[in-house]
């Protein structure tokens, strides 16, 4: 009976070995040419830095040319709407971070539908914000301090941001909603403009990347008081999240890579495999944990999953808080 069910076993072990090893078997006649992946934003940004390493590394493991092309303007949707008019053949890729679940929201005048017009790969993984506030004009120490604040001033308590629509301008229009206050926004070009007047007292508080805001932490001019990921950071372990306070709440940037609509289903199954394994390689997920992102890695159908969410979570907010572009 023991010898059988080792039998069993060890079939069943074959079994799943031998769907492991096709998963990562290259379609027929798929790759023999260099891929593109396009970003929407420049180089040198934090796009572009993942972009290109977990591109690199693709490139290592499938034998091929993966070249990054950096087609900027309009938050991404350029970038997007060519890729999206691009050849399914599988050697035209997109990365984009969480602006391709907001911006149909935003405006009705994207050229291309955020779902309909693309394939899922996978989820690079997410980046969650952090609530840095001035240390002079909003001298809080907890989110439950600076809620307390809000309520007794409606509209006081100034916070800036990197545009009108932008990521981190939604992640507090979500925690004011849940939190049941309100407050002003300054929404400026770029977190940079924001950064600096946060440092001048011109503003409050705003809610910034990890990478971005570890650098500000030491200056001992502002402090950050939350974290809008489920778990803690390992970056900034005594920093508490917000949903510690505000049960649910959860917001944060994420990038992920997508292929045109009608590409066909056994190259995006490869390139979500080649790509989870450059993601997850020792040398590029040390570059990304240093940089604060929550790896992820997922299947096309986890990530399918997680967009709708994304969109409809977003587009609830923009209507609620009444975002407009400007």
């Amino acid at each position: 009976m023991y010898k059988r069910i080792a039998l069993l076993g060890g079939m069943l072990l074959c079994a799943l070995g031998a769907s492991f090893a096709l998963a990562q078997t290259p379609p027929p006649g798929y790759p023999t040419k260099p891929l593109k992946v396009i970003l929407g934003f420049p180089a040198g940004g934090t796009s572009d830095k993942i972009g290109r390493i977990v591109s690199n590394k693709l490139s290592e493991d499938i034998g091929q040319p993966v070249v990054v092309e950096n087609k900027t303007g309009a938050n991404g949707i350029i970038a997007t709407d060519f890729v999206a008019k691009s050849p399914p053949d599988g050697y035209t890729l997109l990365m984009v971070p969480s602006g391709h679940a907001i911006n149909n929201s935003l405006s009705d005048k994207v050229p291309y539908d955020p779902v309909k017009d693309f394939e899922t790969i996978t989820l690079v993984g997410t980046v969650p914000m952090v609530a840095v506030v001035n240390d002079t004009r909003m001298p809080v120490k907890n989110i439950a301090e600076l809620i307390a604040k809000a309520k007794a001033d409606p509209g006081k308590i100034v916070f800036g941001s990197g545009g009108a629509g932008s990521s981190n301008q939604l992640a507090v229009e979500l925690f004011s909603t849940m939190a049941g206050i309100k407050m002003t926004h300054v929404p400026y070009r770029g977190d940079t403009p924001g950064i600096t007047d946060l440092m001048g007292g011109q503003i409050d508080m705003i809610f910034l990347n990890i990478p971005a805001a570890l650098p500000l932490l030491s200056s001992g001019k502002v402090h950050a008081i939350g974290i809008t990921s489920k778990a803690r950071s390992p970056l900034l372990p005594n920093v508490p999240t917000i949903a510690e306070t505000i049960p649910g709440y959860e917001a944060g940037s994420w990038h992920g890579f997508f292929a045109p609509a009608k590409t066909p289903k056994a190259i995006v199954n490869y390139l979500s495999v080649e790509l989870a394994k450059a993601i997850n390689s020792p040398q590029v997920k040390q570059v990304l944990v240093a940089d604060g992102v929550d790896v992820v890695a997922n299947t096309p159908e986890e990530f399918a999953a997680f967009l709708n969410v994304e969109i409809d979570k977003w587009a609830k907010i923009i209507k609620t808080a009444n975002v407009k572009l400007q």
